[in-house]
């Protein structure tokens, strides 16, 4: 399968709905040689909620990893 190379997302341990995922930092960027590790917990019926647990000083994201757009918020 195909994809970004850089970033990857499989399951953690045996649990099919709690992933863990990694980006690495674009070359030529000010993340460059850094790796950012995300926590991916699926439920039956909703997107997962996405959160970094390696800090991040991104203004989209918040000191506690969460991804702050208005298109995740709910209305």
């Amino acid at each position: 399968m195909g994809g970004d190379p850089g970033v990857s997302a499989f399951p953690n341990g045996d649990n099919i709905f709690d992933w863990v995922g990694a980006i690495a930092g674009s070359a030529g960027t000010a993340y460059e040689g850094t790796s950012y590790h995300l926590a991916l917990p699926f439920t039956a019926n909703k997107l997962p909620k996405v959160t970094f647990d390696t800090p991040v000083f991104h203004p989209n994201v918040d000191a506690h990893g969460n991804i702050c757009l208005d298109i995740h918020q709910d209305k």
